[in-house]
Order: structure tokens, then C-alpha cells, then sequence
């Protein structure tokens, strides 16, 4: 990676989640006999600032919002759900989401992403009651405006969020993320499904996948870590705002479309960086590494591949067309993965997921509004979690 800009990423993380108050909370949010099927509509009545955590087998979910104090959950099959109270939910709210290592074999062989922490920002308003949901089919959720963080975890489909401004946590496996109009602060991790993110804007955002692809399109971003193992990256028609960017594929390729202001480090290491700017930039460097001032220079964004290439343009790659001939013939980036979701829900074909791979199993499915990851993973590797903090003087809702 290029230069010192990252190591805001680096930092230690103040201070862990209770775990007293979160295993007392486990208990709490069991989904015991008394968790009843919703209906095909089912309407609670909430607070302003509630918290929705959702788990999914296989199905298409959409998250969207409106100005009513309740939750409506619509489904094509039953739907298990459980309202609890402030005084429930509040006492066990982490400062510091640790996620666990997970391990997927592909065609590549085994490939894992290490334990992470992640610090959450202050929850908005004083009091958070909860509704935890679990379902399999398509579900649409329509929650407050005012809601104060989605955790959601599913296993295959899509997850749609839309319009959606607060904190957000996706644990997928196999599903595709859509992020369309959101904001805020939020952590996405997807081990084979790509991450879409259309027209919104991210306070701070992490972002990984094993092998999906990721596309950003008219996004701005003040702080962003997106990463991937063989997945390929493109930031199109994209702004940057004070703060921290940093792009990186280990086998994937990644693009970077700029509009605005910004100092670009990107380097390849055995591919190469491709560079087209308009004349409001100034590129140098060689054809491995460049440094690129656009707009008169202004947040520090790095890119990096260590076996694929790195595309860096202005604007949208739409208005460049020998960039976008070199992208869509680019074996590593294929650029029609990175189309809208297939009609279909499913990213595979249906089956019945084993006990031991069911998100209503075990320790998945007794779960609080902060639970692990609902798939089956490998056995979890003892390393140290890698750390992804804001920046010393957050500009929005620092860390508690």
C-alpha cells in the first residue's frame, strides 16, 4: 500500500463490548416456543429509535424506510419475530462489534477473511427497543425513519437497503448487498456475493468480501476500507470527503472514477497502473506505481492489486470509452458481474440448508440484536483480529 495515509486504519480500538451484559442478553433474545409466526403483514409499534436485526436462509430482502413509528414486516413465508423493550435491549449495546474469522473453500483454494473489530458509533437517541426477526423466502421490511441500526445476516439471496440513514451491519455468505440512497456508518462483509452501492454516502464504511466484486456508483465516502481476495473493486463517478480511503484487492482489479478533489496513491504489484485523467490532474510515477493530484489535490485515497490492475480515471468510466473497453475486456473484471441483480432471489440453486448450516441453529439463531455470524464457518483461526477504527477526531458520532 502506498505511504502513511493508512494508518488511521491501524489504531487500537478503546475499549470492548460487555461481554457480562451481552451473554445476559443471548439469554434474553432466545427464540424459544414463545416466538410466534408473523402474519404475511405484520405491524409493531416501536420507538424513534429502534434497532431491526433480521437473519435470512435464502431469499430476496429489501430494508426500506418510512415516517411511521412502526416496523411492517411483509413475507411469502412465515416470519419469526420477537419486539423487545429498552430496558431489554440497552444494557447490552457494544461499543465494539468483533467479528469472527471465517473460511470458505473456492476454486482458488481456501480462502480466509481474519477476526475483525469495528467500532460502532454512538446509537442516535437515548432509549433502543428492538425487533428480531427470522425468516426464509422474500421479505420486505419497512422500518422508522429514525431507526437506529440494521444488523442483518443471510445466507443467499439479495439484501437491499433503501434509503436508510444510521448504522448498518451485514453478515452474508452467498448474497448479493445493495446499498441504494444510504448513509451513515456501517460494516458489509460478503464472503461470495458483491457488494452494490448506488447515490449514497458513508460517514465511515467497511466493506470485505472473499471473492464478490464490489461496485460504488455516485457514492461519496469520508472514510472507506473496501477489501477483497479475488473480488475486483470499482469506484465510478465517486467523491471523497475529508477523511481516510483505501481500495485494495489481493488478485482482483480496481478502478477508481473521480469526481472532485483528491490525492491518489496507486500501486500494482505484479500487474500495472492505467491512468486517464482529463488535464485537471497531474500523474506521475511508473507504470507500476503513480501518485495522481486531481482538482488541485484534497482527501488521500490509495489503490492497490497485488496481481491485478488498477484503473484510475475522472468522472464516470461511461465518459471514457477506451477506459471502459479496457475494463470490460479485462479477464479479471468482468464488467457485466457488476450489472443489477438477477431476477431471481436466489444466487443458487434452492436447497435445504443442514442443521448445522441453518441460521435458526444453535447459537445462530439464540441471538441478541449483536449476534456472530449466522453460517457455517471453518474452524476460526487463532490470530489476532485486524482493527478498523475511525479517525483520532471522527467528524460524526464518535465511539463510546
Amino acid at each position: 500500500m502506498m505511504g502513511p495515509a493508512l494508518g488511521g486504519y491501524n489504531e487500537v480500538v478503546q475499549g470492548g463490548y460487555r461481554r457480562g451484559a451481552l451473554l445476559g442478553l443471548l439469554a434474553l433474545l432466545s427464540f424459544s416456543v414463545l416466538a410466534a409466526a408473523a402474519r404475511a403483514d405484520e405491524q409493531l409499534d416501536v420507538g424513534p429509535n429502534p434497532v431491526l436485526n433480521v437473519h435470512v436462509n435464502r431469499g430476496k430482502v429489501t430494508i426500506q424506510t418510512w415516517d411511521r413509528s412502526q416496523v411492517l414486516i411483509s413475507s411469502n413465508g412465515p416470519v419469526n419475530v420477537r419486539h423487545l423493550n429498552a430496558a431489554e435491549v440497552d444494557p447490552g449495546i457494544p461499543k465494539t462489534l468483533q467479528n469472527p474469522s471465517h473460511t470458505i473453500q473456492t476454486e482458488h483454494g481456501p480462502i480466509t477473511l481474519p477476526a475483525e473489530a469495528f467500532v460502532l458509533p454512538q446509537l442516535p437517541g437515548t432509549q433502543h427497543d428492538a425487533v428480531v426477526a427470522s425468516a426464509n423466502g422474500n421479505v420486505t421490511i419497512t422500518i422508522p425513519r429514525g431507526t437506529a441500526m440494521i444488523l442483518a445476516h443471510q445466507r443467499a439471496g439479495s439484501l437491499t437497503l433503501n434509503g436508510y440513514h444510521g448504522i448498518f451491519v451485514a453478515h452474508v455468505r452467498s448474497a448479493d448487498v445493495s446499498l441504494d440512497g444510504v448513509s451513515g456508518t456501517g460494516y458489509v462483509e460478503s464472503l461470495r456475493g458483491r457488494v452494490l452501492a448506488t447515490n449514497s454516502t458513508f460517514d465511515r464504511l467497511r466493506v470485505r468480501t472473499a471473492t464478490g466484486n464490489m461496485l460504488f456508483q455516485g457514492c461519496t465516502s469520508h472514510q472507506i476500507q473496501a477489501t477483497s481476495s479475488y473480488g475486483s473493486i470499482v469506484y465510478d463517478d465517486g467523491d471523497f470527503a475529508p477523511g481516510l480511503a483505501r481500495f485494495e484487492s489481493e488478485h482482483g482489479d480496481v478502478a477508481l472514477g473521480v469526481r472532485g478533489n483528491a490525492q491518489i496513491g496507486a500501486h500494482s504489484g505484479s500487474g500495472h497502473v492505467v491512468s486517464n485523467f482529463d488535464d485537471q490532474a497531474q500523474v506521475h510515477g511508473d507504470p507500476t506505481t503513480k501518485q495522481a493530484t486531481v482538482g488541485g489535490g484534497g482527501p488521500v485515497v490509495t489503490a492497490s492489486s497485488a496481481h491485478g490492475t488498477v484503473f484510475l480515471y475522472s468522472g464516470s468510466m461511461y465518459d471514457h470509452p477506451h477506459v471502459q473497453e479496457q475494463l470490460n475486456g479485462n479477464a479479471r473484471l468482468p464488467m457485466e458481474t457488476f450489472g443489477p441483480a438477477q431476477a431471481s432471489p436466489y444466487a443458487s440453486p434452492p436447497r435445504a440448508a443442514p442443521a448445522h448450516e441453518s441460521p435458526y441453529h444453535a447459537s445462530a439463531y439464540h441471538a441478541s440484536p449483536y449476534p456472530a455470524s449466522p453460517y457455517r464457518t471453518a474452524p476460526q483461526q487463532h490470530t489476532a483480529p485486524t482493527r478498523f477504527a475511525p479517525p483520532p477526531h471522527p467528524p460524526k458520532q464518535p465511539p463510546y
